[in-house]
């Protein structure tokens, strides 16, 4: 199933397009754009609900970003452009020009930078530059193009964001057509669609348009986290390099260099059952994606009712009525097979529900399309969550800390002229006063948590996998699996997942679908060969040995309250990284004393707080 959004059309014509490509670009500046008065370079030629900053033409696309015409010192100087930039909270500014080009457009260029201002205007006062150069009725690659996206969702988590080129049309749009596309999952006529509405004659040509769609196309098989045993329609097996080299391509800032050797999935799905063993839910890196997946579904509402309101997208009042209704979901690429439909009705004839379904039956069937906002984490967790500089006890994650990262995705073709200090903030989790009440009569929240024996013994048995998992459990595991290979708040909802039988499924079925065990047979022989065993040097490669070692974490922490489980835990783990079968046991003894004496190093190297809390005891009783 395609949703039914037209796919779009150039606004210049062929022989215009040629016409461009033949004229030297100095000439067609001094002949189309009118010199000095260049309607672009003056506030007088636009009404003030085209400038939403006043003295220069401009539009907010989103709440976060806004695309304008470009700036120069003597518009800066007489608008008060900097200050107003404070005031609207605009953090960072990109600049999609390449130095020297409308040379003849408006006031003469700085000598010093190539553009109508100088950067280190802005950068004096506290606001970050970045320049991706384009050529005028230009395109870069894709691959150059999802480094600025990356960049520009950096910037859009520090502040808001404006973007420009000469009027703030073609490229300009293009960037924020990308980053939709990055940012929503939504397709790239539905991206071009949006950014016109809002900001009409962007995204000009047609090496434009073809820009957007390959950016979607270089985009869509690096979302896939779940393969297909066989290929199929979600995309061919794939090793743990290779996911790691799709993971690099997504990821930025801080995230990509803590997780360059460690996929994201093992390191996030490690921390929920570690934090649910020792009653900490949810864990530090669940409120982040709690709190990214508010801001996701926040906008991609507004996306919605935007193409809604111009008729690009069906209403759908009742979905009930005709098995072949379509859904209208912005979260889809391509669905041939109407696989969202199945999925609904999946949902539907369920008996119990987790809460990651329940937000997705009402995106899927509300009448209004209205997102169901996430309930307010409970106070006894907020006090939790307030961050030390230290690693957050026992969750295996990074906990909330006093400074932000301070720096952006190093890339060959990423060129930042500054970078500000890193600022302070608070992690904590409040109610967005915006997000609209839920339609649902179900509201969703996080249980509070329970005592640590019990939960870790529950942990444990789920990892070691002593009951078979039932027939829902293998229903949210196969919806979790899709939704984690393209909707845009696929780490929401599985930050919101309570059962730790669905959680350890997940993760012991994501090592079962690489195309090769993680540990081969000369892995392990070198680690069970070695004196020094899994920590000697040069024994796995950097991927190899942060996963590995993610896991042991986890198996040590979870086992900490409940040791009777470690045996059996530690050989679920062996089986997942090698592949072994049940048979195999006997051969793989001395790797699991290995593998033992490592999960006890972790759990008694001052991760575990039980343990800290008897260390604590005792020097007090020693006084």
């Amino acid at each position: 199933m395609t949703l039914p959004v037209p796919v779009p059309r150039p606004s210049y014509s062929q022989a215009r397009e040629n016409l461009v490509k033949a004229i030297p670009p100095k000439i067609i500046c001094l002949l189309a754009c009118g010199g000095r008065d260049c309607r672009y370079e003056c506030p007088g030629c636009w009404r003030p609900s085209q400038q939403a900053v006043r003295g220069v033409f401009s539009t907010w696309v989103t709440d976060g970003i806004v695309a304008m015409a470009r700036p120069s010192t003597d518009l800066i100087r007489r608008y008060s452009i900097v200050e107003q930039f404070q005031q609207l909270k605009i953090r960072s500014i990109i600049n999609m020009q390449l130095p020297g080009e409308h040379g003849h457009c408006g006031p003469p260029l700085e000598p010093e930078s190539g553009f109508t201002y100088s950067p280190q205007v802005f950068m004096e006062n506290g606001i970050f530059f970045y320049n991706f150069g384009m050529p005028d009725f230009g395109v870069s690659s894709p691959d150059g193009m999802l480094d600025a996206v990356k960049v520009l969702a950096f910037a859009v988590k520090e502040g808001r964001v404006a973007v420009h080129c000469h009027a703030g049309l073609g490229r300009t749009g293009v960037l924020i057509a990308c980053y939709l596309i990055y940012t929503l999952r939504v397709s790239p006529s539905e991206a071009i669609h949006f950014v016109r509405i809002r900001r009409p004659r962007s995204i000009q040509t047609r090496a434009q348009i073809d820009l957007v769609f390959d950016f979607a196309r270089l985009l869509a098989p690096q979302l896939v986290q779940f393969p297909a045993p066989a290929g199929g329609r979600n995309g061919a097996p794939f090793g743990l390099q290779q996911y790691l080299h799709r993971q690099r391509a997504l990821l930025h800032g801080e995230e990509a260099r803590r997780l360059r050797n460690l996929p994201k999935i093992v390191h996030f799905l490690c921390g929920r059952l570690t934090a649910m063993a020792l009653g900490r839910v949810p864990c530090p890196g669940a409120l982040e994606e709690l709190e990214r997946g508010a801001a996701v579904l926040k906008m991609a509402a507004a996306v919605r009712e935007t193409l809604m309101a111009r008729k690009f997208l069906p209403v759908l009042r009742d979905a009930r009525r005709s098995r072949n209704a379509s859904v209208g979901s912005l979260s889809s690429w391509d669905d041939p097979e109407g696989f969202l439909e199945r999925k609904r009705e999946v949902l539907l004839n369920k008996r119990s529900y987790s809460d990651s379904d329940l937000c997705k039956i009402a995106l899927s069937q509300d009448q209004d399309f209205v997102p169901v906002p996430f309930k307010e984490i409970p106070k006894v967790i907020k006090m939790e969550s307030r961050g030390t500089d230290q690693k957050h006890a026992g969750t295996g994650l990074d906990a909330p800390r006093k400074d932000q990262c301070n720096g952006v995705p190093s890339t060959g073709s990423l060129r930042i002229v500054t970078w500000n200090s890193a600022k302070k903030t608070k992690c904590t989790t409040k109610k967005n006063p915006e997000f609209p009440k839920s339609t649902s009569n179900v509201e969703l929240s996080v249980p509070r948590p329970s005592a640590p024996a019990s939960e870790s013994q529950a942990v444990a048995k789920a990892m070691a996998e002593q009951d078979p998992p039932g027939e829902d459990v293998s229903r949210r595991v196969a919806l979790l699996q899709d939704e984690l290979n393209g909707s845009e708040c696929s780490w929401a909802a599985l930050a919101k997942e309570q059962d730790p039988t669905v959680l350890s499924t997940l993760l012991w079925g994501w090592l079962d679908k690489l195309k090769e065990p993680v540990l081969k047979g000369e892995d392990v022989e070198r680690i069970t060969s070695g004196s020094q065993g899994l920590s000697g040097p040069g024994t796995l490669q950097k991927a190899q040995d942060q996963t590995v070692s993610c896991m042991l974490r986890c198996v040590g922490q979870v086992t900490g309250l409940c040791p009777q489980l470690e045996g059996a835990v530690l050989w679920r783990l062996i089986r997942a990284l090698t592949r072994c079968s049940q048979d195999d046991v006997k051969q793989y003894a001395v790797l699991i004393q290995v593998f033992k004496a490592a999960a006890k190093r972790y759990r008694y190297h001052g991760s575990c707080p039980r343990v800290r809390g008897k260390a604590a005891k005792l020097i007090e009783n020693s006084k």
